[in-house]
């Protein structure tokens, strides 16, 4: 008779022991699926959602701003650079939603009507971009604005003393870049660079559009 009350108590216990371990982990589930963000750079997505809210994900490589038209393209996981347009997965209408669509390969196939430099959007069927790279040769992270954005801040995009290159073909927007006090470099409409130098490498925590 012990032996059966012992072996009750046991099983009460497992049960409580379960169901303290499923509540637990099921606003985990809930938050991370909440966000709707998915694929293989969901993480630093949702990491610079934290910096910058507002943004959609429209591919498994890019984020966008309707606000400002601001576009954010990773490398997929393994490569240097990121892809030409918005990558992998296109979220079609979503894209179209923002007005990004243009800058979208459908089903993996290149849409030629649209240009680019080094990955940086231009031509008469897109908006025109500047672009800052986190590393050199147009590699790294792209973070595309247009000239809605006069300035920023680029520790509100994550990526303060992390630009290498950079590319402008904004017709309409010289671009001046700054360390705290002290102007690094200017980018003169349809110009570009593959290194901005080692006296201004990584350097960079601000920026305008004159």
């Amino acid at each position: 008779m012990a032996k059966l009350r012992l072996a009750r108590v046991r099983i009460a216990l497992y049960c409580a022991v379960g169901v303290l371990l499923a509540g637990a982990a099921a606003p985990l589930t809930a938050t991370a699926a909440s966000d709707g963000l998915s694929g293989p750079l969901a993480g630093e997505m949702r990491q610079l959602l934290e910096l910058q809210p507002g943004g959609v994900q429209v591919s498994d490589n890019a984020m966008a701003w309707e606000s400002t038209g601001t576009v954010v393209v990773w490398p997929s996981p393994g490569e240097r650079v990121a892809p030409i347009g918005l990558g992998k997965n296109v979220r079609h209408d979503t894209a179209r939603r923002l007005g990004v669509e243009p800058l979208a390969d459908y089903e993996g196939q290149s849409d030629y009507s649209i240009q680019d430099v080094h990955g940086c959007p231009s031509g008469i069927t897109v908006k025109d971009y500047y672009c800052f790279y986190t590393d050199i040769n147009w590699g790294g992270r792209r973070l595309q604005f247009t000239g809605a954005t006069r300035n920023g801040d680029a520790s509100n995009w994550g990526f303060a003393n992390q630009t290498t290159s950079w590319v402008n073909t904004d017709t309409d927007c010289q671009v001046f870049a700054y360390a705290p006090n002290v102007g690094l470099w200017t980018e003169p409409e349809n110009s570009v660079s593959s290194y901005v130098g080692n006296a201004n490498n990584d350097r960079m925590t601000s920026w305008s559009c004159l």
